[in-house]
């Protein structure tokens, strides 16, 4: 066995200490992600707990509502027949109950999808104005009810004589824009408005909604995206909504290669902008869409 000099014993015992530094350096920084992560656990099973809290009342409340305002509708006879207007205003409270709650339900569905990774895209010829009058359209009982005008301006031809459709899949154009038009109705004030501009630009189609409702700070921007993560929680909630329409917009944006930015300020409202480019996969030229839903044509121009 080789005696070690002093000089060889102190530069072994240098090499050995250091390497136990590094030991406990990488000990402490996997200490720390760990701790991270075991946070976001915590994070993500209370967000859960908190949606599944607050979807039993999104889902129970519309449905006693409609049980109940159908029911009276139901029990009327000749002797106890109901004025017209009562029956008209409970018909108009059937509907808005049932719209926000297949409202919310589709997004759960889309969320399951997207979770378990079989949400596909479907691109074909779209015809955006239809399109996003059409989903405008869905929301104008609600914003009626809370007196919200919405205003649209669009462009979806870039040129004069160029093609009215834009190549992407209709089903997703659809969603994200009616989860935008909710969100802006939903935090809008009474009496306010809502603005929307469509227009191609580039080989993109843009869209911003403004609405004037309560704003978002620069610390809580991050967090609207998250899933179930909502800014209000609790019992003191003021507004619907399951923490889901936003996770879903911006995942379905980037699944279209696009983006989504917020400008916003608390009190001052808030700007969603969206770009989402046109698909390069060949479509063929019988196949559009005006709404949402695929159309095909034979080679003599009928369904």
């Amino acid at each position: 066995m080789k005696l070690l000099t002093d000089a060889e014993l102190i530069e072994e015992l240098k090499k050995r200490f250091q390497e136990q530094e590094k030991a406990l350096h990488d000990m402490r920084i996997m200490t720390r992600k760990l701790e991270s992560l075991n946070r976001k656990l915590q994070e993500s099973e209370a967000s859960k707990s908190s949606f599944l809290s607050n979807i039993k009342n999104e889902i129970n409340n519309p449905l006693t509502s409609i049980l109940g305002l159908s029911e009276q509708l139901m029990k009327s006879t000749a002797k106890t027949k109901l004025d017209p207007d009562d029956i008209s205003t409970m018909a108009r409270l059937i509907h808005e109950e049932a719209f926000g709650l297949d409202f919310q339900l589709k997004n759960i569905f889309i969320a399951a999808e997207l979770e378990a990774g079989e949400a596909h895209i479907g691109i074909s010829l779209v015809d955006c104005a239809s399109i996003i009058n059409a989903t405008i359209d869905l929301f104008r009982h609600t914003a009626e009810g809370k007196g919200v005008t919405i205003k649209l301006v669009h462009d979806c031809v870039e040129e004069e004589e160029a093609e009215p459709f834009f190549k992407t899949d209709p089903e997703k154009l659809q969603i994200v824009l009616a989860n935008l038009v909710s969100n802006a109705i939903e935090f809008s004030p009474d009496g306010s408005e809502v603005d929307i501009k469509v227009w191609r630009e580039s080989s993109e189609l843009r869209m911003t909604v403004k609405d004037h409702g309560v704003g978002i700070t620069e610390e809580e921007k991050p967090l609207i995206f998250d899933r179930f993560r909502q800014i209000e929680t609790g019992s003191t909630k003021t507004h619907k909504g399951q923490g889901l329409g936003l996770s879903i917009t911006k995942a379905i944006v980037e699944m279209l290669n696009g983006e989504i930015i917020v400008s916003s300020a608390k009190g001052k409202g808030s700007i969603f902008s969206v770009s989402i480019p046109e698909s390069d996969v060949t479509v063929d030229s019988d196949v559009f869409s005006t709404d949402g839903n695929d159309f095909l044509f034979d080679e003599e121009g009928e369904f």
